[in-house]
């Protein structure tokens, strides 16, 4: 049963027309029971009693990740991004922010605002079909210099050159952690090394060369789930 998200107002809810209309896509009907959540993190079983909207049965429970990831991915190409999105909300990232790095190309992020509707829709259907509670948060752009100069928790940059550190054994204590994935064509030396003096440690994956969308999503399932 998918779930549906929904605006709850004490013991009832209403649906979007957005959602009411993949219920009816869905061919439910009035009386039946469905899963709904509220998208910062509850769940409940609920009954229709319109196809807008009905009453709540019962709160359902919802696990939490070890870990809250933020995900400080280098701009790649609209597919990759977009298969990033849904890999890495299906592993566990809770936000995701998009960094200017030296080798991605900048003209990837132009007119934010409507990839940052496309992003959010990408999440959300994600979060939907494999049932979490809590819809990830789609930052504003941000340089790699700032990216790493205000960072504010414990981070880990996947890095292609490192070989002596894998990342399942440098998973920091905190809950919050921030996890920075380069392009296609990696990160500078002078990155890496910034990212370095601020306390940021590089990891590896393994042996491999991963695309970094699949670099993303391995990393982030570590961090929120080991």
């Amino acid at each position: 049963m998918p779930q549906y998200l929904a605006q709850i107002n004490g013991e009832n809810f209403i649906l979007s027309k957005e959602e009411a209309h993949h219920l009816k896509v869905a061919r439910y009907t009035l009386n039946q029971e469905i899963k709904i959540f509220d998208g910062l993190g509850k769940k409940y079983l609920a009954r229709l009693t319109s196809m807008q909207g009905g009453e709540i049965i019962k709160p359902l429970p919802s696990l939490a990740l070890k870990r809250n990831i933020t995900l400080y991915f280098s701009a790649i190409s609209r597919p990759a991004t977009e298969e990033l999105l849904d890999l890495c909300t299906q592993a566990g990232a809770s936000t995701f922010c998009p960094v200017f790095s030296k080798f991605c190309d900048p003209n990837l992020l132009k007119k934010w605002e409507t990839k940052q509707e496309r992003w959010g829709q990408i999440v959300l259907a994600s979060a939907k079909q494999c049932e979490i509670a809590k819809i990830p948060q789609i930052l504003p752009p941000l340089t790699f210099d700032q990216a790493i100069k205000n960072l504010k928790i414990p981070g880990l940059i996947c890095y292609e050159e490192e070989q002596k550190m894998p990342i399942t054994e440098q998973i920091p204590s905190a809950t919050n952690i921030a996890l920075f994935i380069g392009p296609e064509g990696g990160y500078a030396e002078e990155e890496i090394a910034l990212a370095k003096n601020y306390g940021v440690k590089p990891v590896t994956l393994g042996v491999n060369i991963l695309r970094a969308q699949t670099a993303a999503a391995c990393a982030a399932w570590a961090l929120a789930n080991l």
